[in-house]
């Protein structure tokens, strides 16, 4: 990824910042992601059935017209952007942030925070993780995330904003976006918002409940696998 300028680098990883801490502790209608996971399961719902509650509201949130002109000031952040994506962003970064704490991730590791803001990017997390030096295969879940050295996912969290932010300021931003999120074109305004926000629901549904990494049995053996320098390693073979 070609060098920008520090001033535009630095805009667009405070608004990161701001999108995950608001998206995180809750705005609007929305408790914190963390109390809203908890209601949910003191209730007595399971966490499949947690997480289909979470996705109905919030996309019916991100289907209200005029949704972004309510949220005011929430939606500010250190780059331009239309005010429907700004208000889109917020509501899916605390769907996944609120599925994320469901399936009981710590939303203060950093781990966790950048696989909000990978599912953010549905489908095209995987891509992103090629582009930063990751070759695990195609399937992206948080066990994936949790392998990856500390300087990769800074290199990761870089990207994230970068495909997030980088190229908005026209009309079809929210358009440009959404060709990384599954089963989404089409449909504009209100529509568009709660289509995507569905999506990106269901993509975060499967990256957080997937199961820990079980050793892989290969001829017999068992091999246990990491990350490291942005190759997936085979580290323990045993009988």
């Amino acid at each position: 990824m070609a060098e920008e300028p520090g001033a535009l680098v630095q805009a667009r990883q405070s608004a990161v910042d701001h999108l995950l801490r608001v998206g995180i502790e809750g705005f609007g209608p929305f408790k914190s992601a963390q109390q809203m996971a908890r209601d949910l399961l003191e209730d007595g719902l399971t966490r499949d059935e947690a997480v289909r509650v979470l996705v109905r509201r919030h996309v019916a949130a991100a289907g209200i017209q005029g949704f972004a002109t309510n949220l005011g000031g929430l939606i500010t952040l250190p780059v331009t952007l239309p005010a429907n994506v700004a208000a889109a962003y917020l509501v899916q970064t605390h769907l996944i942030a609120s599925i994320a704490a469901v399936h009981g991730h710590d939303l203060e590791s950093d781990e966790v925070r950048t696989a909000i803001l990978v599912c953010l990017l549905g489908n095209a997390g995987t891509e992103l993780l090629k582009k930063a030096g990751i070759k695990a295969g195609s399937k992206l879940t948080m066990n994936l995330i949790q392998r990856i050295p500390a300087q990769l996912i800074r290199e990761v969290n870089k990207r994230v904003g970068f495909t997030l932010l980088a190229k908005y300021g026209t009309s079809r931003a929210s358009i440009t976006l959404a060709k990384g999120v599954p089963l989404v074109g089409g449909v504009i305004g209100g529509g568009f918002d709660a289509v995507t926000t569905r999506a990106v629901g269901g993509f975060a549904r499967r990256f957080f409940a997937s199961p820990p990494a079980a050793p892989e049995v290969v001829e017999g053996r068992v091999v246990e696998r990491e990350v490291l320098d942005g190759e997936v390693l085979d580290v323990t073979e045993h009988d």
